[in-house]
């Protein structure tokens, strides 16, 4: 894809404090957008470079060279060798600070949310809500969503809607604890794409939902198989009455299985397994998002299959 200046910020803000923009790489997206940055203080302009990277393979063992400038020019000179100086430009040596505040307002504009982003936690905005009810939130830096209480006060920071949070790509394990809250995790990276509206980049709102799937589910109880969206999945003797236990749930009038529900007599908690269910679809070519969708978790209550009940058919 792409590149442009609202991604290169969003990749580098992943920094946190000390995300910055050098010049040199500025240069490119100098210009109207540049400049509206600036307005937003989105960047905000730093004191000049005074010193350079050393030369490859230098012996002179200083962490750095100084910059001289000279007339218009600057130059980044080697102590030892003066075949190695570096002629730079005014451009070069600029260098900005990345206004974390500005970004992620830039970024909730860009998803189409006319209101200010709010903190909801340390580095954590709350961008606005979907068409759909979706409470959407926004972390730059992956170590924003690690914390011990993290869950918990983006949960009261919703206040009821289910969540998207928008965040780079996060460690696995960090992932799966935010997933088995039942937070929906969107890549920003991977939703935002160019554009020509004045802030440089876009975000569809239809990309904060989970995958909508296929309606019809068959269920065939003496093979433990479960037939949806076109493809099979055949259940292990020990997982396939979990299912069944959702399943019956799903065919009442209350749909949400409780914890307790799910667990019957395994003696296991139910969110381990209900990951061992939704693994059971991945291993059979179901992608993470739709095994998620499938199996959801309701907040506080439990877990439901996400198939009304008049498009569920069972065999057997």
């Amino acid at each position: 894809m792409t590149e442009t200046i609202l991604r290169l910020l969003t990749r580098l803000s992943e920094a946190g404090n000390d995300a910055i923009l050098s010049g040199e790489l500025a240069a490119p997206f100098f210009g109207p957008v540049f400049d509206r940055l600036l307005a937003k203080r989105v960047l905000v302009e730093q004191a000049p470079l005074s010193d350079w990277d050393v030369c490859d393979g230098c012996e002179c063992g200083l962490p750095c060279r100084p910059i001289r400038k000279i007339g218009d020019a600057f130059r980044a000179e080697c102590p030892f060798d003066h075949r190695q100086d570096i002629e730079l430009t005014e451009d070069d040596v600029r260098v900005f600070r990345i206004g974390a505040d500005g970004l992620a307002s830039v970024i909730g504009a860009a998803a189409g949310f006319a209101a200010a982003p709010k903190r909801a936690a340390e580095k954590v905005w709350r961008l606005g809500d979907t068409p759909s009810g979706r409470a959407v939130f926004l972390a730059l830096e992956p170590a924003a969503l690690t914390g011990d209480g993290i869950i918990a006060s983006l949960r009261q920071a919703a206040q009821g809607p289910d969540v998207t949070i928008l965040a780079p790509q996060l460690p696995a394990e960090i992932a799966r604890r935010h997933q088995d809250a039942g937070f929906h995790l969107v890549e920003i990276l991977e939703v935002l794409t160019p554009a020509t509206n004045g802030l440089g980049g876009t975000i569809d709102i239809a990309a904060l939902a989970p995958i909508p799937l296929a309606p019809v589910l068959r269920v065939r109880r003496a093979a433990a198989e479960v037939h949806w969206d076109g493809r099979s999945v055949i259940l292990s003797r020990q997982i396939f009455p979990v299912f069944e236990r959702l399943l019956e749930k799903a065919l009442s009038r209350d749909q949400v299985a409780s914890g307790s529900h799910v667990e019957g007599t395994t003696a296991r908690e139910a969110k381990d397994l209900i990951r061992e269910l939704r693994d059971a679809f991945k291993a059979a070519g179901f992608t993470d998002g739709e095994s998620k969708a499938l199996i959801e978790t309701v907040r506080n209550r439990g877990y439901r299959l996400s198939v009304h009940a008049s498009d569920i058919v069972v065999d057997g």
